[in-house]
C-alpha cells in the first residue's frame, strides 16, 4: 500500500533535556530528529502531521524548544527545526495528555506558532484507522 501521508506520533523523544556541565546549556540532541525527518517527508511530496504527546508537548509550550539546544556550544536549538517543519508545511498538533499529565502547563501555555492545535485521543485514531497515514512513531 502506498501512503500519500505521514503521520508521526512523538511519544519518547523526553521532555527532559540536560544542563551541560561546563555552560549550563540546556541540550538534547534527540529533539531536533522528528522534525528534521518530518521536513524532509514533506521534500518527497508527503503530507505530513505530527502530534507530540505525553513529555514531548514540552517542546510546544511557549518558549520551550527555544531554550534547548541540539548540541552543546551550537546556536541551533530545538525551535529551529521546529520551524523549518513548519515552514515546509508540516502540521503539528499537541495531544491532550501532554496537558493532562502535568499540572505546569494549560492551554495557554502553548505556542500557537508552532502548534496547529490540540488534538484527543480520538481524532488522532480516526486519522490511524482512516488508512490514509504511514504511521511513525519516535
Amino acid at each position: 500500500m502506498e501512503y500519500e501521508k505521514i503521520l508521526f506520533y512523538i511519544l519518547t523523544v523526553p521532555f527532559f533535556v540536560r544542563a551541560e556541565p561546563t555552560t549550563g546549556e540546556l541540550i538534547n540532541p534527540q529533539a531536533g530528529a522528528p522534525f528534521f525527518l518530518a521536513t524532509a517527508a514533506t521534500a518527497m511530496d508527503y503530507e505530513v502531521e505530527m502530534v507530540l504527546t505525553s513529555e514531548a508537548g514540552f517542546l510546544l509550550m511557549k518558549d520551550n524548544a527555544k531554550k534547548v539546544k541540539v548540541r552543546p556550544g551550537v546556536d541551533q536549538t530545538v525551535y529551529d527545526f521546529i520551524k523549518m517543519a513548519k515552514d515546509a508545511g508540516v502540521k503539528i498538533y499537541l495531544c491532550v495528555p501532554s496537558l493532562d499529565l502535568t499540572e505546569e502547563y494549560s492551554k495557554e501555555d502553548v505556542n500557537e506558532e508552532i502548534c496547529d492545535g490540540i488534538l484527543g485521543g480520538a481524532a488522532f485514531l480516526e486519522k490511524v484507522m482512516s488508512g490514509e497515514y504511514a504511521l511513525i512513531t519516535l
